[in-house]
């Protein structure tokens, strides 16, 4: 079971609280949960940024503590605030830069480099200065920079944010291919977005998971879901998660039907969706909830050949 405390002079946080986990070799493993979960945390245990304060954590079967440094070599990681490129160097002298680093020739580098720089859409911008791209060519070029030693696990710190639509929708689809033969494990706030891209979903909060699955198992958590239009002075603290639009006067919801009050002035069945399963287990202000029992043993990514 992996734990994780933070300690301040005053304070003390306890980020991860007894976490299992595990992300498979060809699939799309997706962490959620509202802000403070403990998502990032788990994935810098994982990268071997931080420590944990007791359990273990696996990489393709090497402990991320006393193999850090073979740990590292097999794990790709795009943080959300990626501020390892150089902005005065080129797209491709970047890319060249690190695989250097990671002890290529500079021709071998300069070949992967310019190899990725088609894969993730910027082949035609790979000489220009990377001060000159857009916030989804950023996230791409990282991505990109994570790829340059071929690894086997790729950690993907909400991949999507702050990026338009169309960037948004390129990020996604090279998301999914690096699942061929690589562990991929991710973090993200959208839920269209997960369910589209992952096979596998761990959803947390306060530090545990709550539930994990499939997004079709962890949909069919929601239960029956229904829309339904109450007057505004009848929407208690614990019915206000489920609030999605608040008129004059009124307020519609979308929620389990038996959550909603019998004197609703309109309701209407719905099809449950991830977001209505995401809020209902991990929604902020909601009641405690049990957290998921499944075997012992800390945090596993298998990236190697099983």
């Amino acid at each position: 079971m992996l734990r994780k405390v933070f300690t301040g002079r005053r304070w003390t946080v306890e980020a991860l609280r007894g976490v299992d986990f595990t992300a498979r070799r060809g699939s799309v493993t997706a962490l959620v949960g509202p802000n403070g979960a403990g998502k990032t945390t788990l994935l810098k245990i994982l990268s071997t940024l931080i420590l944990p304060t007791s359990g273990e954590a696996y990489v393709d079967g090497m402990d991320v503590v006393s193999r850090a440094a073979e740990v590292r070599r097999r794990i790709g990681l795009v943080t959300v605030s990626d501020r390892l490129l150089y902005y005065r160097l080129s797209g491709l002298e970047n890319l060249t830069f690190y695989g250097i680093l990671y002890g290529m020739s500079v021709s071998e580098a300069r070949s992967r480099a310019r190899d990725l720089l088609e894969v993730v859409g910027l082949g035609k911008w790979g000489d220009e200065p990377t001060m000159h791209y857009s916030t989804g060519m950023t996230r791409r070029l990282a991505i990109a920079r994570s790829l340059m030693h071929d690894p086997d696990v790729i950690l993907l710190d909400e991949p999507t944010l702050g990026i338009d639509a169309v960037s948004s929708r390129r990020v996604r689809a090279l998301v999914r291919s690096l699942s061929d033969g690589r562990t991929v494990v991710l973090t993200s706030h959208l839920m269209k977005e997960v369910e589209e891209l992952s096979d596998s979903i761990y959803v947390m909060r306060a530090g545990q998971v709550i539930a994990r699955g499939s997004p079709g198992e962890i949909i069919s958590m929601a239960g029956r879901v229904v829309e339904a239009v109450l007057r505004r002075e009848e929407v208690t603290p614990e019915l206000s998660r489920f609030v999605v639009r608040d008129d004059r006067g009124t307020v519609l919801l979308r929620a389990p039907a038996d959550v909603v009050p019998g004197d609703a002035i309109e309701v209407r069945e719905v099809e449950p969706t991830l977001e209505d399963a995401y809020v209902l287990l991990a929604g902020e202000g909601g009641a405690d909830v049990r957290p998921y029992q499944f075997r012992r043993g800390g945090a596993h990514l298998h990236g190697g050949p099983v």
